[in-house]
């Protein structure tokens, strides 16, 4: 565990130029929102009220007292899923549409890796396939940037 941690810390001060880096499990995204806000508001409006929307999104994500979830079972196992005809999120969907799935997809990860503590997690990321990077995976990652920058430097 102290080698990923140790990992973690130092692909934080480097460019995210390769495919393996960190990611924050349930930040939100801005993009949707911008492009949501974009159908509503001129080009200059729309990435202040887009930032405003996230940043609203980010405090209910801290409110203990808001439960976007429901309980279902699936095989026989419960399973904790995103509740569709919460308020909040029925609002969302209604007044900036499809688009901002940036709230589910960050919900769906806070869910996924820190349920008991709601709260923006960062892991060692594989961006090419989309999942959670072996700890061999950010290593060698690593040891690539490092023969890199070493080749360059002989040049």
């Amino acid at each position: 565990m102290h080698v990923k941690i140790t990992l973690l810390q130092g692909l934080k001060d480097l460019p995210n130029t390769t495919h393996i880096g960190l990611k924050r499990m349930g930040g939100l995204e801005n993009k949707p929102f911008i492009d949501a806000m974009k159908r509503k508001y001129d080009e200059s409006e729309a990435e202040d009220r887009a930032s405003e929307l996230c940043s609203l999104w980010e405090e209910f994500f801290r409110d203990p007292n808001w439960h976007p979830f429901k309980v279902i079972a699936v095989n026989g196992k419960s399973q904790r899923v995103i509740d569709e005809n919460e308020e909040k999120l029925k609002g969302l969907k209604r007044n900036y549409g499809e688009e901002v799935k940036a709230v589910a997809t960050a919900l769906t990860e806070i869910n996924d890796y820190n349920p008991s503590g709601a709260y923006v997690t960062t892991e060692l990321w594989n961006f090419n396939e989309g999942r959670r990077s072996t700890l061999k995976e950010g290593v060698l990652s690593l040891l690539e940037m490092w023969d890199m920058h070493k080749r360059r430097r002989d040049m």
